[in-house]
């Protein structure tokens, strides 16, 4: 029987919560890596690492995707270098990464620009033909039919979950990064879906 590739997503420490460590009641899961555990076929044991439940142990895995708020680039930047160290491959994704990808991809085997469902089953297929790119740029999908994210995956430990409904926002406000990160287009998911998704 074929051994499946173990994909490992990690949500790094935010160093500004190090103080609340273990205070589950101020985290909540790490949706957007929920998001690509939901995109990941089958063949793959995937496994959701969140920082902010307990000190960083090293695991075992064929391939690492970081996610990285600004907070948080550091240390995800670290984690990267020590998979990278081990002869194994990363790709980091995020709001900063998006933002900083010529900082980013020093630091990382690929990394995606933007929002990585449009792209997610091309960096695993790449990886899979060890033909992995730099760079990975992600368009602005339709939410109609939008990925749920793997809650069974997530530490179960958390005080509360969180649910996306909408993405994008029409304001260019000097001090946010929704509308380049996630577009200046209002997207919103159909309600039978939320609901859907709130009630399983």
């Amino acid at each position: 029987m074929k051994r499946k590739k173990k994909l490992l997503l990690i949500n790094p420490l935010n160093p500004y919560k190090r103080d609340a460590l273990f205070d589950t009641s101020t985290i909540s899961p790490p949706l957007g890596l929920g998001l690509i555990a939901g995109l990941t076929p089958d063949e793959w044991d995937i496994e959701i690492l969140d920082e902010n439940f307990g000190e960083f142990q090293y695991t075992p895995a064929d391939f690492v995707g970081i996610t990285a708020l600004t907070s948080a680039a550091n240390r995800a930047y670290q984690i990267s270098e020590i998979y990278r160290s081990k002869g194994i491959k990363t790709v980091l994704g995020g709001i900063h990464v998006s933002m900083r990808p010529d900082e980013a991809v020093q630091y990382a085997d690929s990394i995606v620009v933007g929002e990585a469902e449009a792209v997610w089953s091309k960096v695993l297929a790449d990886f899979e033909e060890d033909k992995l790119k730099k760079r990975y740029y992600g368009d602005q999908l339709p939410l109609e039919n939008a990925t749920w994210p793997r809650r069974d995956l997530f530490n179960p430990g958390y005080a509360y979950s969180n649910i996306q409904t909408t993405r994008g926002c029409p304001m260019n406000c000097d001090f946010c990064s929704v509308h380049t990160f996630n577009g200046n287009h209002y997207r919103a998911r159909p309600i039978e879906d939320v609901l859907d998704e709130l009630e399983t």
